[in-house]
């Protein structure tokens, strides 16, 4: 398992918003904040920057994630899709893949581990089923 990293939640449904967070810190992470909009999510990482952001595509307001996670890893933010909806392809090379939903506990803690190996260029331990790295963008 990675160290205690500072996550970043864009999610528009306050339920899963919660479920997740709690998720994340039974696995030692922090969770900077949760937005459910673009103007909430860059505001919140420009107020704290995170580590990792975890991003829904479809967000509040009719906003995308996909969007979302693009400005993010333009700010040099790694991010995952947590979605039912996983975008086929990634906008940004520092948008490593998508976390299908349902997920499990374990396999959020794993998937977030085995992003952040690839964002130090090491081989993950493990990949869980629920997570789908994209081809590197160049």
């Amino acid at each position: 398992m990675p160290d205690r990293l500072r996550i970043m939640l864009v999610e528009d449904e306050a339920l899963v918003a919660m479920l997740v967070e709690d998720a994340l810190t039974l696995h030692g992470h922090i969770v900077t904040g949760v937005a459910d909009t673009q103007a909430g999510a860059l505001a919140l990482a420009e107020a704290d920057r995170p580590d990792l952001a975890l991003c829904d595509v479809r967000l509040a307001q009719g906003d995308s994630g996909r969007t979302v996670a693009v400005a993010l890893a333009a700010r040099g933010i790694p991010c995952l899709f947590l979605s039912g909806n996983c975008p086929d392809v990634a906008d940004h090379p520092l948008i490593l893949g998508c976390i299908a939903k349902p997920f499990y506990t374990a396999g959020l803690g794993y998937a977030i581990a085995a992003a952040m190996a690839r964002v130090h260029g090491e081989a993950p331990e493990k990949i869980p089923n629920e997570l789908r790295f994209y081809a590197p963008v160049d």
